[in-house]
């Protein structure tokens, strides 16, 4: 059976040649896992010396080699594995370089850990390179678990060919035992070349005469030697695939790094997509301030007719179109911090709410404050985001400058999955780190269970990097311990988090309090109306998070979002935070930029057109399967949404 080899090399070269020209083309900007020296200018003094490489650089290009070297092993391990026969067989050869590649892979996994350490350390702040380090790092990850994924199979098939030469054997040994046994002459009788008719044995003296030179005993004593020859070879043949056994486990828990390293990256790619968000902020400020001008500008009539006299003989006639073609009226705006919506508790919420998801550490309070003195009533919180100490420092200060009271704001916080068997003591930890006595509503953050004695207090993990989870726990019974805290006083109204349809349906016909609100990713390329509409039948309301679905994503140039923008001379992330009011939904806009806090508090108030369009879109998208679902932990758990079923 041949062996297909996933050979990337091709694609690392190319990706590396690439790099090293973006960072040629910069002035003074390292090679990237170059080996040519960059030669001096003319002019100035005779060449220069190549400038040295980076330890990063250095580090991965030795990595890269290593890798290429091993997959060259790999490819004569594998030419091996593939014979059958006995003759053809060098057990020898095939455990010396499945230990090498053993070790190789060990050595190079270990390598990649210490490069992101040197990454670290030398961008310890969001950069270009560091950017364009992550990606190597990535890629050397992506190589390398390819390279295990083929070194694992070659074993797998090396071991199925060892079981069946070792089935043939035995069939083979038992087969030529048997015809052997079946083709020894009878014992002697009696006969003239004995000494007596009646004896077995020669008479003393008498002549021997051998008519058989390989008598029975030595044909005995040679199928007897054969079989043990075959049955040491077969306990070498079995010892070897004890030892690829142990090396394929041994795999496994390479395989078992390499995840956990590769999902530490992803989770730091998501937190550095979150934070250019930020940068979004600053240029759509940068925009508005243009559009300012401009507006001045264009309001200075003389200024444009003297401008269209230099450039136009018309200029009268264009001024006129211009001057009909961008004064109107503006669109109507309303602060949505002010704005509420009943509870199926006698509570109301706010319309608006301020997110901390994924909030930058050491910016949180500061964002917190900021969006209280604007206006802000609703904070949204949980103990998986581990910055409830920060949003609690920040309501000490609003309460003791007199910003606001404890009763006028609403306090959302979640238990998490490793406290959903002990939910009030959940409950207690929020409260704690939030300084407060109360949360207003107290969400089950996901439905499911993660153990409670793992390795780590949020996100304990297996051996081989998995989440550890509880699969056998009901979420039913998180929900009942749920209905405990209201008359505890420690939570004003309980929800629910993350709950499709189904889920809900499991839970509604066991609850003796019906959930006040169902916070889920919403927006019009996920509108999830099954959902939505399944909790407005029941009484829950719709709390949305992600409005925006990600930073740079599909909504932000979607047809109708850009129409809707264009028509109100506003930026497509103020159509997508609008569009959940009209649908008798409170949605959260998350930024730690205080322009953009003040910026969200002012919502469209969009027209029935406005709304028709995005619900179109919305329908349409559901209708050709094409809706896209922005956060989706890696829990390995099927939460009846259609999407992901």
């Amino acid at each position: 059976m041949a062996v297909a080899i996933n050979d990337r090399t091709a694609e690392f070269r190319y990706i590396v040649t690439a790099a090293q020209r973006k960072h040629a083309a910069k002035p003074g900007a390292q090679r990237l896992l170059g080996d040519d020296a960059h030669r001096g200018a003319p002019g100035a003094g005779g060449p220069q010396q190549p400038p040295k490489r980076s330890e990063f650089a250095r580090n991965a290009a030795d990595i890269g080699r290593g890798i290429s070297a091993t997959m060259g092993k790999l490819e004569k391990l594998a030419q091996l594995a593939k014979k059958r026969s006995l003759f053809d067989d060098n057990p020898v050869e095939v455990n010396e370089l499945t230990f090498i590649i053993k070790q190789d892979l060990s050595r190079l996994n270990e390598d990649i850990r210490n490069l992101q350490g040197v990454s670290k350390r030398q961008h310890p702040k969001p950069d270009q390179e560091g950017e364009n380090n992550k990606n190597i790092l990535l890629l050397l990850q992506g190589k390398l678990g390819d390279v295990s994924a083929n070194f694992k199979d070659v074993l797998e098939i090396r071991t199925k060919n060892i079981q069946a030469s070792r089935s043939r054997t035995e069939a083979f040994v038992s087969t030529v035992g048997q015809r052997a046994h079946a083709s020894l002459p009878p014992p002697p009788s009696a006969s003239p070349l004995y000494g007596t008719p009646a004896r077995g044995t020669p008479s003393p003296g008498a002549d021997l005469i051998s008519l058989n030179p390989m008598g029975g005993g030595d044909q005995q004593l040679q199928l007897q030697m054969m079989e043990e020859g075959q049955n040491a070879y077969i306990q070498q043949r079995g010892q070897a695939i004890e030892a690829i056994e142990s090396t394929i486990h041994e795999l496994g828990s390479i395989f078992g790094q390499l995840a956990a390293m590769v999902s530490e990256q992803s989770e730091m790619i998501q937190r550095i997509d979150a934070n250019t968000e930020d940068v979004v902020d600053n240029v759509e400020g940068a925009q508005k301030e243009l559009l300012k001008y401009w507006s001045r500008v264009s309001g200075n009539r003389w200024l444009i007719a003297k401008m269209f006299g230099v450039l136009l003989s018309r200029s009268r006639l264009l001024l006129v179109h211009h001057h009909h073609h961008h004064h109107h009226f503006p669109t109507p705006r309303s602060t949505m911090t002010t704005k509420t919506f009943p509870l199926n508790t006698g509570q109301s919420i706010p319309a608006l709410g301020l997110g901390t998801w994924q909030s930058p550490p050491g910016q949180v309070k500061t964002a917190v404050l900021h969006a209280l003195k604007s206006g802000y009533r609703l904070i949204d919180c949980a103990y998986c985001y581990d910055n409830e100490d920060e949003v609690g420092a920040a309501l000490a200060e609003a309460f003791a400058e007199g910003v606001v009271k404890r009763e006028e704001l609403f306090i959302v916080s979640k238990v998490w999955a490793t406290y959903t068997t002990r939910v009030e003591l959940g409950l207690e930890k929020s409260l704690g780190k939030l300084g407060v006595g109360y949360v207003d509503l107290f969400l089950v953050h996901w439905p499911l269970l993660m153990n409670p004695e793992g390795n780590d207090d949020r996100f304990p993990k297996l051996p081989n990097g998995e989440r550890d989870i509880i699969h056998s726990h009901n979420h039913v019974d998180i929900w009942k311990q749920m209905e405990k805290l209201p008359a505890t006083g420690k939570a004003k109204a309980i929800g629910v988090s993350n709950y499709s349809k189904r889920y809900l349906e499991q839970l509604l016909p066991h609850a003796t309090i019906v959930p006040a609100v169902n916070q889920i990713e919403n927006h019009p390329a996920l509108p999830q109306q099954e959902i939505v509409d399944l909790c407005k039948e029941k009484g829950i309301h719709i709390m949305a998070y992600s409005p925006l679905g990600s930073t740079g994503g599909p909504l932000f140039t979607a047809e109708p979002v850009v129409a809707i923008a264009e028509k109100h001379g506003v930026a497509p992330a103020k159509v997508l935070l609008s569009y959940h009011i009209p649908r008798g939904s409170t949605v959260l806009a998350k930024s730690v930029t205080p322009a953009r806090i003040d910026e969200n508090r002012e919502l469209l108030e969009l027209d029935a057109d406005d709304v028709r369009l995005l619900d179109e879109y919305a329908a349409r998208l559901t209708r050709e399967g094409k809706v896209q679902r922005f956060v989706y932990p890696p829990f390995g758990v099927d939460f009846g949404f259609p999407d992901k079923s």
